[in-house]
């Protein structure tokens, strides 16, 4: 076996073609085979059983979620060996680790890649990126206040998409600049002593803290900027200016610079470490939503290797 395919069988993806899977199979051929867990106990299951068959390549299908999900049960799974190659085959509704990495192939087209260098023993080109661990997670991108309460309102009504989260987007802007009822929802605070290795911050009101491995967060948002500056370092973001304040920067942060230093304060980091005041923190990492009581941390992870699709 030397390649294995992981994917979601409840993502919208799968349900709206469910035929993909056997058109992977198809490719594989004795290559390899396709996983479709249908739960976080079937997953470790599977991952504990791909640990000990040691395949070439691990093919990851879906959006940032089922990444997320995946390898963290094949990193509790491998313990302290590291994994193979990792393959990203953007599926998801939000992809935003794999168009960081600039890895957005189309899926077929990427696995029969993968099959064909297999075959022909030649080995892929690869991008090398660390996670993170957050709490006992694993992930590219960790958020809280502003972008852990946008989030909560995008999945509340069960429809996703870009479209939505631009309509979210504009309607947040103009509830702060009019009514604001709607606004408060979204740009509420949270109040909490952050530690960024070991330094305290000077803000314990913040709009948002992010942390990333990965400069995306999605709509082509490029909102950690710093994420690519050291290989051994995640960017961390603390915003502290007004929600109204945040408007004068989105074309810079769409573009890549990143927020004004006037309105977020940014640095490189291994360590965060969260000490809220409120009795739960609503975090997110890597887009699905978490709950925790007590301290938040975020610790560098290991390197994971990428293949870097052929073009052409």
């Amino acid at each position: 076996m030397s390649i294995v395919v992981f994917a979601n069988p409840g993502s919208r993806a799968n349900r709206r073609d469910p035929q993909r899977a056997r058109r992977f199979a198809s490719i594989l051929g004795e290559m390899g085979h396709v996983l479709f867990p249908a739960s976080a106990d079937a997953l470790a299951s599977e991952a504990r059983q791909v640990a000990q068959a040691q395949p070439s390549i691990i093919a990851v299908y879906g959006g940032d979620g089922t990444l997320h999900w995946t390898v963290t049960a094949l990193l509790r799974a491998y313990r302290e060996r590291p994994l193979p190659l990792l393959a990203l085959l953007p599926g998801g509704t939000m992809n935003v680790v794999a168009s960081s990495l600039g890895i957005m192939a189309q899926p077929e087209a990427l696995l029969a890649q993968l099959a064909a260098g297999e075959r022909a023993v030649r080995p892929p080109a690869v991008v090398v990126r660390r996670c993170m661990r957050v709490q006992d997670e694993y992930g590219f991108v960790f958020g809280t206040g502003l972008i852990s309460n946008f989030l909560e309102e995008y999945y509340a009504a069960g429809d996703y998409g870009s479209r939505r989260a631009i309509w979210l987007l504009l309607r947040s802007i103009l509830s702060e600049a009019f009514t604001g009822r709607y606004a408060r929802r979204i740009f509420r605070r949270f109040h909490a002593r952050v530690f960024v290795d070991g330094q305290i911050l000077p803000w314990t009101a913040l709009l948002g803290l992010g942390a990333a491995t990965v400069g995306e967060v999605g709509l082509g948002f490029k909102l950690h900027h710093r994420a690519d500056d050291h290989p051994g370092r995640f960017a961390v973001l603390a915003i502290h200016s007004s929600p109204l304040g945040l408007t004068w920067d989105l074309p810079a942060v769409r573009q890549g610079r990143g927020i004004s230093p006037r309105r977020a304060w940014s640095a490189l980091a291994t360590r965060l470490v969260i000490e809220p005041d409120e009795l739960e923190t609503l975090y997110t990492v890597d887009g699905d939503l978490y709950r925790a009581r007590g301290n938040l941390s975020v610790e560098l992870g290991p390197a994971l290797s990428f293949v870097r699709p052929r073009i052409g």
